[in-house]
């Protein structure tokens, strides 16, 4: 049987972002995307529980465990908790450490007001603005909007407050499993480059792959393939 690859989502929790991977990732692996339990109060450790509890009859070592974003946090504390289930962990424009925190605020006041269709419209536009620019193509934008328009957002609020409580900066050194560390150049929600630095400086077998012309929604930029990194 073929290792698994777990697939860990962002702040939109569903796993269906990494759509344009499945394919290339199938041919060695048993790629699975993870979604989240659709629920208004948890904690990082009951994400960690999820996980462990659907990765439990896996072999020793066997697991590639990849996070994008918020999930990278997630994959962290998994492989923190459970590092004799993981080959590897990649972690694709995540941080130890958030540190612009005065997005997360406006995050959260903004979040209820997402029901309102012409609040909504305008978050589009912008979104849509963004990803063209990074190059994400006409279908995959469209995509983009059909999947986050399904989230949760009271399990959304929640992680996005989640983000407050990340700082893994003590604990990088922890982390035994090799590491891949994907880090977009342009983007504009997290410090990638930076962030893809400092954790590489600190866990002990971390690489860090940087990708100069892509923003943060590297899962849909052409041409990039996760399965290269696993």
């Amino acid at each position: 049987m073929k290792p698994l690859a777990l697939l860990i989502p962002g702040l939109d929790g569903t796993g269906r972002l990494y759509y344009r991977q499945i394919d290339s990732l199938s041919q060695g692996n048993r790629a699975r995307a993870w979604e989240f339990k659709p629920r208004a109060h948890f904690t990082f450790s009951d994400l960690v529980d999820e996980l462990a509890e659907g990765t439990s009859g896996e072999e020793p070592k066997s697991i590639a465990v990849v996070g994008e974003s918020f999930g990278g946090t997630v994959a962290m504390h998994f492989a923190l908790a459970f590092p004799e289930r993981i080959r590897c962990l990649v972690l694709i424009n995540s941080f130890a450490f958030y540190t612009r925190r005065v997005r997360i605020v406006m995050g959260l006041l903004l979040a209820p007001m997402l029901k309102w269709k012409g609040i909504r419209g305008i978050k589009d536009y912008v979104v849509d603005s963004i990803l063209a620019r990074e190059g994400v193509a006409a279908e995959d934008r469209q995509r983009y909007h059909e999947i986050t328009q399904e989230v949760d957002m009271a399990a959304y609020r929640r992680r996005l407050a989640l983000v407050r409580e990340v700082d893994l900066r003590g604990r990088l050194k922890e982390i035994s499993v090799p590491t891949r560390i994907l880090a977009s150049g342009r983007d504009k929600i997290v410090p990638s480059v930076s962030q893809g630095a400092f954790m590489t400086s600190r866990i002990p077998d971390a690489k860090l792959h940087v990708f100069p012309r892509a923003g943060h929604a590297l899962l849909l930029t052409p041409g990039f393939s996760l399965a290269d990194y696993i």
